[in-house]
């Protein structure tokens, strides 16, 4: 360490700290100084006289531990922080082993079970795995004592619980009511959250995005895992509950009477219920009383056979949720008694129709009928002005297409779309999916039976489009995909942030898009996938002047060569290549994506090298290679040096 002495030093750094009792501690552990009454100036020019902490090329690091993400992007804002992984069966074992025995001795015979049992219950937690080992190692070694003190793992790590701001602790013991090892869908849980009031309108934001800056809160606090980011801005998108967070949730939520689960493991009655939340799991519905005092109703794979009759009398509820509940074909028409419901989730129930009563709901805010076989909504559905979240299927929109005023409504998604739209123009984001296999016909080529498609259709999605003046968000899933009409003839692009198309896009100049910065200048985000284009989408592209993410993925572009010109991308931030069969060669000049900060390339085998003008892009921050040829990441190793994080994946 260029010639200074070797010397560690463990910190604490509690919330709230002081600089001068941090540099004393310093001091004392590193230099061996008991704290005196100095102020911190007098201690600083100790320490720099006795290079505590001599310059970094010398050697000496500091290491920040945090649960807290946002504390280590604070420290080196352009440096991703390294998140540690769960340890798997077999390094749990081992560390556990090394804290709750000494070294060098076997495992008590009788203890061994128990202690795998413990070491695995802790899930690959370290914190878990060496608290309890440490606890155990300091009590009598016999099955008695071992089974009483791990109890009280539980209380350790319940400390992460009451650190939480009051505010963030009831979201918390929500989570826990999701079934073990759940994959959890934010978007979901966030529409939970909203109908149960948890958070206030905002005059800054609405209450979904309050939502999920406090779900960001919670994963960056570690008290829920990321399981999946989207790949736009890196934003969760699911999450799963550590099993020993998810017990403590539900001790905590059962004691102060929030939520409470009954399972086939243990059937409710009426009388048993205390809380205003329950969640069942497994059980049929004959089996269970419902408590009329129940204000928020989460099934997870119910048995419903009785035609919903068991919701008889829950006129309080403000949360019903049944998604994937078996058999349950017709809701009772006493359905429009539930006046207070807020959140109504149907997805996957196998349901055929829906009770005309429905249209009482004044205060509903979410309803998801998706996976269903329902054919009809009342025309008098879309007067419940509260709306927010609607998901539906063509033949529920065709026979009540929307009307009327909805300046709350933020998604309309329509399963199976085959056109019909109309009174939409306050409809923020629209998803928009439909898949149908076109039968060629003798005489006619592939590529003009699509053109004659897109103008027998291309023209109402145009005056669709034009009724949509809050149109932000629009989610284009079908083949074929009017690409003439899309760009040149809607009014209602302009203000578009995001744009996905996915399916193959029939334009009349050779599969090349139009010059779109002029109706597309506020548009941030573009998915491109199956577009088949055969021109370089990048020249057009690069002119977008807001564009902050762009990922080009699945054949969106089947030709050889692709360039970056300079001054192109003047915004883009995120840029993704995924499976791009055909490209050999991306060049990029310099002055090219000056804001670029992560380049993803997946799956382009016949990809030779990485541009060279990526060389002058000093803002990428991080590469990421998956599924790429190993002599492709050789090359990349021996070449690319100003990236500071770089991860290969799956070679």
């Amino acid at each position: 360490m260029g010639g200074f002495p070797t010397t560690f030093a463990w910190v604490s750094v509690s919330q709230s700290y002081r600089g001068i009792e941090l540099v004393k501690d310093i001091m004392e552990k590193v230099m061996r100084i008991k704290k005196k009454k100095e102020d911190l100036e007098q201690m600083g020019e100790k320490e720099r006289n006795a290079s505590i902490l001599p310059n970094g090329n010398n050697g000496s690091r500091i290491l920040l531990t945090t649960r807290n993400i946002e504390v280590a992007r604070h420290a080196e804002p352009w440096i991703p922080p390294h998140e540690l992984h769960l340890l798997d069966d077999t390094e749990s074992w081992n560390l556990f082993r090394r804290k709750a025995f000494p070294p060098k001795q076997d495992v008590p015979t009788d203890l061994e079970a128990l202690a795998q049992k413990l070491a695995k219950k802790c899930g690959g937690l370290p914190l878990a795995l060496v608290v309890l080992g440490a606890l155990l190692s300091k009590e009598d070694r016999s099955y008695h004592e071992w089974s009483r003190v791990a109890q009280t793992c539980h209380q350790i790590l319940g400390l992460s619980y009451n650190d939480l701001p009051s505010r963030l602790k009831p979201c918390f013991l929500y989570i826990a009511a999701f079934p073990a090892d759940s994959i959890i869908s934010v978007s979901k849980l966030v529409r939970l959250w909203v109908a149960e009031g948890f958070m206030l309108q905002e005059k800054r934001q609405t209450m979904e995005d309050t939502a999920w800056d406090w779900l960001d809160e919670l994963v960056q606090r570690c008290m829920i895992q990321v399981v999946r980011r989207s790949k736009a801005r890196g934003r969760v998108s699911h999450i799963r509950i550590h099993d020993l967070l998810r017990d403590f949730g539900l001790e905590e939520a059962k004691k102060d009477e929030f939520l409470q689960v009954c399972s086939s493991d243990n059937m409710a009655v009426s009388d048993s219920i205390s809380s205003h939340r329950a969640a069942f799991y497994r059980i049929n519905e004959e089996a269970v009383v419902f408590s009329r005092q129940l204000r928020n109703l989460l099934g997870f794979s119910l048995i419903l056979t009785n035609e919903g009759r068991f919701l008889n009398g829950l006129n309080l509820l403000r949360v019903l949720d049944l998604e994937g509940a078996r058999d349950l074909e017709e809701l009772p028409k006493q359905i429009g008694s539930m006046i207070h419901l807020q959140y109504l989730g149907l997805r996957g129930t196998g349901l055929t129709r829906l009770p005309s009563s429905i249209r009482h709901l004044l205060n509903l805010q979410t309803m998801d009928v998706r996976e269903t076989q329902i054919l009809w909504i009342p025309k008098s559905f879309w007067k419940i002005r509260t709306l927010r979240h609607v998901y539906i299927n063509i033949n529920m929109f065709l026979s009540a297409p929307i009307s009327g005023d909805h300046k709350n409504l933020q998604t309309l998604q329509i399963e199976k779309f085959e056109f019909g739209l109309d009174a939409m123009d306050m409809v923020r984001l629209l998803g928009i999916r439909f898949i149908k296999k076109w039968v060629t016909t003798p005489g006619f080529t592939r590529e003009a039976i699509y053109k004659a498609c897109c103008r027998t259709y291309g023209e109402s999605l145009r005056k669709a489009l034009e009724k949509m003046g809050s149109l932000l968000s629009l989610n284009l899933k079908f083949s074929p995909i009017p690409g003439d009409v899309l760009f040149a003839r809607a009014p209602n692009l302009h203000q578009l942030r995001s744009l996905k198309l996915d399916g193959k896009l029939v334009l009349e100049q050779q599969e090349q898009l139009p010059d779109c910065s002029q109706f597309l200048p506020n548009l941030t985000k573009l998915k491109l996938s199956i577009t088949q284009l055969k021109q370089d989408p990048m020249p057009v592209l690069e002119k977008l002047p807001s564009l902050s993410f762009l990922e080009v993925e699945i054949n969106a572009f089947v030709g050889k060569s692709m360039l970056c010109s300079a001054g192109g991308f003047p915004r883009l931030q995120h840029l993704i290549l995924e499976s791009l069969p055909n490209l050999e060669e991306w060049r990029v000049e310099a002055g090219a994506m000056p804001s670029l900060t992560h380049l993803t390339i997946w799956n382009c085998k016949k990809l030779k090298m990485l541009p060279e003008g990526l060389q002058h892009v000093t803002t990428l921050r991080e590469l990421k290679l998956n599924l790429m040829p190993r002599e492709f990441n050789d090359r990349v190793r021996c070449k690319v040096r100003h990236i500071p994080s770089i991860i290969f994946e799956d070679e």
